[in-house]
């Protein structure tokens, strides 16, 4: 990965889905999708289409170069990773069927399941594993960072078997293997190519082992998967899988309503308490270990200067954005780190209750004056679309007003989003994204130079905490190093917390087999594997 990421973990928000969709039911009408070799594809009647929404297209269909959102939720169904991450932020069995580590905890042997093939017959074997995290490591995947700093050597002492071996005790390993841009690649079609990001597989003709095939991509308009008969664990339940893409979430509700989607993702908030009376429509919701938090850029001229940053964290009422921008249903957040694990929880640093007189203290103090309009300055925030965003945006620009700061907001689809907080161009922004299944997942959001810190935050003190807590096992010894971290957080506010992040998720009734709505907990978090209807 050319290092620069192009969005969030796990998880911002994926905001709904488009027009081109099947029938309710799931018979599909007969479609005119080009396929990756150009021809025709037309879908029988008699299929089982299960149709689901998708908030953008995806930058890439190369699972392991870069952050993509929106792609991560293909990926989950065209490829496995070694581990997977469950809905409940559980590391579970992908391509290894058990694993073990050694008594000093410097060398993991992962035991592959057997019979697994690519999607183009090629046999998979550990070569791929070894090759996957090799090419990852040298060309700056997502991971790249942090498999160098851990891995020692990969050996492959047979076709089913993988051993990482360690520079030193990494507590965060399994969960780097089980969580983002994390799946394996065939190196049979990779080896072949100098540019990964270039490369057919990643443009246009995704190869994986994963429960579907690619089908089609039609820009704009949909994504179309077969299930794969020879999957290992075992064929899914429906017979194509399609992402309609609609970037509103409005238009994608009532698609939804319409019965011309199955699966809704990304329930507008305001329409949950509807469909959570709704006798046909079941609810599930993504929510722990995710936040929505402000970011400043710390190499921006203006909000490098503490007292903006301090007036801001100051000025903001969290109850009310929670209120009028989620309609109660994101709770306020508290404290520089979710706390759904709590050894690893600091409950006691926080940025305070709100203080609109000490906020423009603080900007006097600095030297800032009032201006005709009673303003002391002005901010630029960047949000993009879908979600409540935007929603709580205006509620901080009506909190800020207090404090005599004119918010402009700027809301913009994800890839503008993406690109510009991606080059630095900015001075505030709005985003999520998942914080475990280790509370290692914050050192690529504030680390120096990490993948996700956007912020450009850096402390040497930190970067020392984070590193050192990595190589711990006990919580107690780990947890009091990253309370240390967001004490750090709390006195220099690179970061501000609003709400708590949640993500609904809405599915007739003769749905089943969606992990976040049925609680299936032996497959990736947004695989649709184990989906039936009917």
């Amino acid at each position: 990965m050319f290092k620069k990421a192009l969005c969030l973990w796990l998880i911002l928000i994926v905001v709904l889905s488009t027009a081109a969709c099947a029938p309710k039911g799931g018979d599909t009408k007969k479609t005119n999708d080009t396929n990756a070799s150009g021809s025709d594809a037309q879908a029988p009647d008699s299929l089982k289409t299960f149709v689901t929404n998708l908030s953008a297209d995806p930058t890439t269909f190369n699972p392991v170069f870069k952050a993509d959102d929106d792609g991560h939720l293909i990926y989950q169904n065209v490829f496995d990773g070694l581990l997977e991450l469950n809905f409940n932020s559980e590391v579970i069995p992908g391509l290894a069927e058990t694993w073990e580590a050694s008594e000093d905890g410097k060398t993991y042997t992962f035991h592959l399941a057997k019979g697994i093939k690519w999607h183009d017959g090629v046999a998979f074997s550990s070569d791929d594993v070894k090759y996957t995290y090799e090419r990852i490591m040298t060309d700056h995947g997502f991971i790249g960072e942090t498999l160098s700093h851990a891995l020692e050597s990969i050996e492959c002492p047979d076709p089913d078997t993988v051993v990482l071996k360690l520079k030193e005790p990494d507590a965060t390993l399994l969960g780097t293997l089980a969580w983002y841009e994390h799946f394996i690649i065939p190196k049979h079609i990779y080896e072949k190519e100098a540019d990964w990001a270039t490369a057919e597989a990643a443009t246009v003709k995704p190869i994986g082992t994963g429960p579907f095939k690619f089908v089609s991509h039609k820009k704009g308009e949909s994504i179309t998967l077969e299930a794969n008969d020879e999957y290992f664990k075992g064929r899914p339940l429906i017979d194509r899988l399609v992402y309609t893409i609609i970037p509103d979430a409005n238009t994608a509700t009532m698609a939804f309503r319409n019965g011309e989607i199955d699966l809704l993702c990304g329930v507008p908030t305001a329409e949950v308490p509807s469909m959570q009376s709704d006798p046909d429509i079941k609810i599930g919701v993504m929510s722990a270990a995710r936040r929505y938090q402000l970011i400043f850029n710390m190499e921006n001229e203006k909000v490098k200067e503490f007292a903006i940053r301090k007036a801001v964290a100051l000025g903001i009422d969290r109850d009310e954005i929670s209120v009028k921008g989620t309609h109660g249903l994101q709770k306020p957040a508290y404290g520089f780190y979710p706390p759904f694990l709590e050894w690893a929880y600091n409950k006691e640093a926080d940025i305070g209750a709100r203080d609109v007189s000490g906020a423009r203290k603080f900007l006097e103090d600095a030297g800032f004056t009032e201006d005709a309009n009673g303003n002391y300055l002005s901010l630029e925030l960047d949000v993009f679309s879908g979600g409540t965003y935007a929603d709580c945006a205006k509620v901080i620009q009506a909190n800020l007003k207090d404090v005599g700061i004119d918010l402009k907001i700027n809301v913009m689809e994800m890839a503008a989003w993406a690109e510009k907080i991606d080059s630095g161009n900015f001075e505030v922004a709005m985003l999520a994204g998942y914080q475990g299944p280790d509370p290692d997942a914050i050192t690529k959001r504030i680390g120096t130079g990490q993948v996700m810190n956007w912020a450009k935050y850096s402390n040497k003190e930190v970067d020392n905490l984070l590193a050192e807590a990595k190589k711990l096992v006990g919580h107690d010894e780990r947890g009091a190093l990253y309370k240390k971290v967001q004490e750090i957080l709390g006195k220099e506010l690179p970061i501000i917390p609003i709400v708590e992040f949640a993500n609904f998720y809405a599915a007739r009734r003769d749905v089943s087999g969606v992990p976040y709505i049925d609680q299936v907990a032996d497959v990736h978090d947004n695989s649709y594997a184990k989906v039936n209807i009917g």
